[in-house]
């Protein structure tokens, strides 16, 4: 197999997964959820520039992490993580930003989000319980995953059909393309 096949099986196998992480079963909490989330207010973010984050050594995919760092180890104690929802083709993705004197800034690197600035609802039911070097979020005593649908069973119709594209042998980044 060679270089270029590998690389596109690898973003198959890893869009995959994405997917399943989106497709859990519908519940009452999560209709509760969303209700309690559509009624909260709206903070802008402001993403900070890539070359600042690169130079920070903030990670990708890594924004609980990068924000609760940023808080621990601001000298000055001025910094806050904040964990919300980002709201992206009409879910509700889990996030993690930083407040600092009232203004919201996102410290994760986002390659692919040309956007500066984006929509956050921040969640103060959102709490973070640590074990060793694991933290989890979780609201109302559940562990909150990837993120909540708006609605669940056209998230999960709609992810049904990209995982059979994947699954298919259809380029990947065909596959998941919006038409």
């Amino acid at each position: 197999m060679g270089e270029a096949k590998r690389k596109l099986e690898q973003v198959r196998h890893t869009f995959l997964a994405d997917l399943g992480e989106w497709m859990f079963p519908p519940s009452d909490w999560e209709t509760r959820t969303v209700a309690e989330i559509q009624a909260l207010p709206v903070v802008i973010v402001t993403r900070r520039p890539d070359r600042d984050l690169e130079y920070m050594r903030m990670p990708a995919k890594q924004c609980h992490e990068n924000a609760h760092f940023l808080q621990v180890h601001d000298p000055e104690g001025l910094m806050r993580h904040v964990t919300g929802w980002w709201v992206q083709d009409g879910n509700y993705v889990l996030h993690s930003v930083v407040e600092k004197d009232g203004h919201f800034f996102c410290v994760t690197p986002a390659p692919a989000y040309v956007e500066k600035t984006f929509d956050f609802i921040p969640d103060d039911k959102i709490e973070w319980r640590v074990d060793g070097e694991h933290m989890a979020p979780f609201r109302d005593g559940v562990e909150v995953g990837r993120g909540v649908r708006t609605d669940a069973a056209a998230t999960i119709a709609e992810l049904e059909v990209l995982r059979q594209r994947l699954l298919s042998g259809m380029n990947p980044y065909k596959a998941v393309r919006k038409r």
